[in-house]
């Protein structure tokens, strides 16, 4: 019986492990992020304040989310790219925030760390990289230089680009 009872919740474990997997993401017509779950499931992620949209959605293979919030400033014509969101099982587990703007990122060690590389809008002289552990957000990794050059450059940063 008690041999029953475990292979019992470890179906269940399965089903609602499946049931909880995000199928899609995409940018809600509000600028919300639409998260559509593997069972056909939709959450609607809140928006960040003053959040105008999102983009460059992944899904890590640990099944993590993430997404650039964008935002307006005052005397810029595209939206800004404030905020690195992300989100796994039900809930946004960690917020990456930038002085400056965000201009690409990417999930790295299988989804348990986030690349980044971060500049001003304008006029950027050297190529500012972060690599954090994306549960804790501790930094693990910084790198300044020229992302189009192959010297000494960490591996991490060859997933970013400007």
């Amino acid at each position: 019986m008690r041999r029953l009872l475990i292979v019992v919740l470890l179906v269940l474990a399965v089903v609602f492990s499946v049931m909880s997997q995000p199928g899609t993401v995409a940018a809600g017509p509000d600028g919300t992020a639409q998260i559509t779950l593997a069972d056909g499931k939709r959450i609607t992620i809140p928006k960040e304040p003053g959040q105008t949209g999102i983009r460059e959605i992944r899904i890590a293979p640990d099944e993590t989310v993430g997404w650039l919030a964008e935002y307006r400033v005052e005397a810029v014509r595209d939206p800004v790219a404030g905020t690195l969101v992300l989100w796994r099982a039900g809930k946004v587990i960690r917020r990456f925030t930038a002085d400056q703007s965000f201009y690409s990122w990417a999930f790295y060690a299988q989804g348990k760390q986030v690349a980044y590389h971060v500049g001003p809008l304008h006029g950027e002289s050297k190529s500012h990289c972060e690599l954090h552990d994306a549960r804790s957000g501790r930094l693990i990794g910084m790198w300044d230089g020229e992302l189009d050059s192959e010297g000494t450059r960490p591996a991490w940063t060859r997933v970013l680009n400007h």
